[in-house]
């Protein structure tokens, strides 16, 4: 896997860990950060070839904002996404919010909650293109 996809991921990852062990690293988007909560953190073999460029390529659209919004959501249904979050949602599609779901279940810590990530990533692209028509 090339480089500049795994910094991707990683920032991927950074966002959603960041929300969930309620810790602000300095710098979340540097991965030789020792203070964010994924450092150290291996990255799970990719899937097939060319899915962790498939994702960086949806991360790139995915506001970081919006990304804790999502990870809370994903795990916590009463915290909802706002508008500006949802349109981003609807925005990058539904796929694209299933391969960032199911990039975070590949992770060790994430593997008993995949069937949650997975249906909830739908879910919520699904409450967010209701919310805009």
């Amino acid at each position: 896997m090339a480089r500049p996809a795994y910094v991707i991921l990683v920032m991927m990852v950074s966002f959603f860990l960041v929300c969930h062990t309620m810790t602000m690293a300095k710098n979340p988007r540097n991965e030789q950060d020792k203070e964010v909560p994924w450092f150290g953190e291996t990255l799970p073999p990719e899937p097939f070839a060319g899915f962790y460029t498939k994702v960086a390529q949806c991360l790139w659209n995915v506001n970081p904002v919006c990304g804790l919004q999502i990870y809370a959501h994903l795990f916590d249904q009463s915290k909802k996404l706002d508008d500006n979050c949802c349109n981003n949602v609807v925005k990058v599609g539904v796929q694209c919010s299933r391969d960032l779901g199911w990039a975070l279940g590949l992770y060790k810590k994430f593997k008993p909650h995949r069937a949650l990530i997975d249906k909830m990533s739908i879910i919520t692209y699904q409450e967010c293109v209701a919310r805009k028509l």
